[in-house]
C-alpha cells in the first residue's frame, strides 16, 4: 500500500524536465524515511497489538542555482514522534515524546548523469543547528505520572549524496547523510519568473 501510494504521489513529477541553470530556485518539502545521527523523528505509522509509533517529519527547503549545477539554500526541520511501549506482564506503558526543531544553510553540487540531464547525483553539505527534546512517562499503575523530560542542542557539520529525477517544474530526489535517508519534492521557478 504504502509503494503505491508512493507511485502515485510521485509519476506526475516524472513526466517532462528543467535544467538548473543560474537564477533557477529550488522550493520544496522533504520527510525522514529513516533517522540518522541529528533528529529523533521520521515519517512513521505503526500501530500494533503491543506497541504504536507515529510520527511527521517536515523539512521546507529552498535553495538558488548559483552557478548550473551549483544549488546553495537554507531548510527548516519540524519534527514529532510519540511511541507507546508496553511493560510485559503489567498494565503499565511507557510513553516517548520526540520534538525536533532544526535551521541549516546547504549547498549541492549536482553531476549530470544522463544526456538528457533528467537524473543527476549530487553531494550535499551542511551544517545543522538541531534541538531535540525527549518527554518519558509512565501511565498505569503503580508508576503512574512518573516523567523525566531532557533537552539537546548540537551544531553539526555534515555530508550527503543523493539521486534526482527533474521535471519540467517539478524534481524529487532521495538523499542519505548525516540527517537520515530523506524524500524530497521540489517546485522549480525558472530564472526570470516571479
Amino acid at each position: 500500500m504504502k509503494k503505491r501510494l508512493l507511485v502515485l504521489f510521485v509519476f506526475p513529477f516524472l513526466l517532462t524536465k528543467a535544467q538548473l541553470v543560474k537564477g533557477t530556485k529550488l522550493a520544496g518539502l522533504q520527510t525522514n524515511l529513516i533517522l540518522g545521527d541529528i533528529y529523533a523523528t521520521n515519517l512513521t505509522l505503526d500501530v500494533g497489538s503491543y506497541s504504536s509509533e507515529y510520527g511527521i517529519n517536515l523539512v521546507p527547503t529552498f535553495g538558488w542555482v548559483i552557478k548550473e549545477n551549483w544549488v546553495v539554500g537554507g531548510q527548516a526541520n519540524f519534527g514529532f514522534l510519540r511511541e507507546k511501549i508496553p511493560f510485559i506482564g503489567a498494565n503499565i506503558n511507557g510513553i516517548y515524546t520526540y520534538n525536533d526543531l532544526g535551521l541549516a544553510p546547504f549547498t549541492r553540487l549536482y553531476l549530470d548523469i544522463t544526456k538528457n540531464k533528467k537524473w543527476k547525483a549530487y553531494s550535499m553539505a551542511s551544517v545543522e543547528l538541531a534541538t531535540v527534546k525527549t518527554r518519558y512517562s509512565i501511565k498505569g499503575n503503580p508508576q503512574a505520572g512518573m516523567v523525566s523530560t531532557t533537552s539537546n542542542t548540537d551544531l553539526k557539520g555534515g555530508l550527503a549524496v543523493g539521486f534526482a529525477y527533474f521535471g519540467k517544474s517539478t524534481s524529487i530526489d532521495l538523499n542519505a547523510g548525516l540527517t537520515g535517508l530523506r524524500l524530497g519534492v521540489y517546485r522549480i521557478i525558472k530564472a526570470g519568473k516571479k
